[in-house]
C-alpha cells in the first residue's frame, strides 16, 4: 500500500510498504478520503511538535470502509460500513481525563501523530479504540462528508463550550473552513443572527451562503458597522476562526454584556499574546474559553447532524490531489486559496 511518511520536519516522502497486520480486536480500514488540517500544515512544517513522533503519518480527518477485523466486529459495524474516526484515545486516569477533559488527556495518543493517520491507503485501528467506539458508522453520506466529521466536532466543542446554542448573536472572525463550519453549525444549534468577517471577499460570500446575515471586511470602520447592526447591543459569541490575534481584539468593543468568547484557532509564531482590559472583562462578565479537538460524545453527535442531512458540509471540501502529491495539498491548505484540501489515497 502507499503511505505518506513525514520523517522530521518538511521531510515527507510517499512509501509502499505492507498493509499492516492485525492484533485480536483490531480493525482494517481502506480509507477513502483524509483531508488537511492547519495543523498538519504545522506539523510538515515544524511549527507544531507537541505530541508527535517521527516517522508521523498524518492525518487525522479522515473517513474509510471497514475492510476486515480481527474478531468479531462491535455491534453497529459491518465489513463495507463506511466510517468516520474519532482521533484521540485518551488514557482515562490522568489528571485532564479525571476532571472530564479527556480530549486534553496527558498521555493521550492520537490518528496522525503517534498513531499511523489517513494519509495512506489502509490503517489498523487499535483495539482499544475500536472497543472506545471511536469507529462510527455513516453510511448514505459520501465520503468527503464524512471525512469533515473529525473538524466540525471540534467547532461544536468550541460552541457548546462558549454556551453558543442559540445565541442572540454570533460574530465569528475568519471565514475559511473551520470558520464557515461554525457558521453552519451555529444555525443548526439555533443562533439567530450571524456576522462574519475576512479579508477576502470569496470567503465572504460563501459565509453568506453559509448562513451569515452580514459579511464584512475587518479593517476601520468593521466593529462600528458590527454595533450599528446589532442596534448597539454587541454580540453574544465571538468565535476566532483564524489563529491570529487580530481576529478578538478590535472587536472587543462589540462584546455584549455577559459575552462568551471561543479561542478556537490554534496559534503558533509570535504575537499570539491576547491582550484584554480586565476591567472590561470584570464589569462586562465575559467569558473567554479555550477550544482544543473534541471529546468523542461532541464527534459522535456531529456525526448523526451529518448522517441525517441536517447539516450539509459536503460542498466545503476542495481539491482533493493523488497521495503521490501530498507535499502540494499541503502547500495548497497553506496558501489559504481554497477550502479543505484533501489527498485522495487511490488516485
Amino acid at each position: 500500500m502507499k503511505q505518506a511518511v513525514l520523517h522530521a520536519p518538511l521531510d515527507l516522502k510517499v512509501v509502499e510498504t505492507d498493509i499492516p497486520a492485525l492484533d485480536d480486536g483490531d480493525l482494517l480500514l481502506r480509507v477513502e478520503s483524509a483531508l488537511v488540517c492547519g495543523t498538519d500544515v504545522r506539523i510538515y512544517e515544524g511549527r507544531k511538535k507537541r505530541n508527535v513522533t517521527y516517522p508521523t503519518v498524518m492525518g487525522h480527518e479522515f473517513s474509510a470502509t471497514v475492510a476486515d477485523s480481527a474478531g468479531p466486529l462491535p455491534d453497529g459495524l459491518s465489513i463495507g460500513d463506511l466510517v468516520c474516526v474519532y482521533p484521540l484515545l485518551p488514557c482515562g486516569h490522568c489528571v485532564a481525563c479525571s476532571r472530564e477533559h479527556p480530549n486534553l488527556c496527558r498521555n493521550r495518543i492520537a490518528f496522525g501523530y503517534q498513531l499511523p493517520g489517513g494519509f495512506s491507503q489502509f490503517v489498523r485501528v487499535p483495539a482499544a479504540a475500536v472497543r472506545a467506539g471511536n469507529v462510527v458508522a455513516v453510511n448514505g453520506i459520501s465520503p468527503a462528508a464524512a471525512a469533515i466529521i473529525e473538524p466540525l466536532a471540534c467547532a461544536y466543542n468550541g460552541q457548546r463550550l462558549a454556551s453558543a446554542q442559540g445565541a442572540s448573536t454570533m460574530l465569528v472572525s475568519g471565514c475559511g473552513p473551520l470558520g464557515l463550519m461554525h457558521i453552519r453549525l451555529a444555525r443548526q444549534l439555533g443562533a439567530q443572527r450571524i456576522v462574519a468577517v475576512d479579508p477576502i471577499r470569496e470567503r465572504r460570500a460563501l459565509a453568506e451562503v453559509s448562513g451569515a446575515d452580514l459579511a464584512l471586511s475587518p479593517g476601520p470602520g468593521a466593529a462600528d458597522r458590527i454595533l450599528d447592526w446589532t442596534e448597539g447591543a454587541g454580540v453574544d459569541v465571538l468565535v476566532m476562526a483564524v489563529g491570529r490575534t487580530d481576529a478578538v481584539h478590535p472587536y472587543l468593543g462589540v462584546l455584549a454584556p455577559g459575552a462568551r468568547v471561543s479561542v478556537f484557532a490554534g496559534f503558533s509564531g509570535e504575537g499570539t499574546n491576547l491582550e484584554i482590559p480586565a476591567n472590561d472583562v470584570h464589569y462586562n462578565e465575559w467569558t473567554f474559553v479555550g477550544a482544543s479537538s473534541s471529546r468523542l460524545g461532541d464527534f459522535q453527535a456531529v456525526a448523526g447532524l451529518v448522517r441525517s442531512g441536517a447539516l450539509h458540509v459536503e460542498d466545503l471540501v476542495g481539491t482533493q490531489l493523488p497521495i503521490d502529491d501530498v507535499t502540494d495539498a499541503l502547500h495548497l491548505a497553506a496558501s489559504g486559496r481554497d477550502l479543505r484540501v484533501g489527498v485522495a489515497p487511490w488516485d
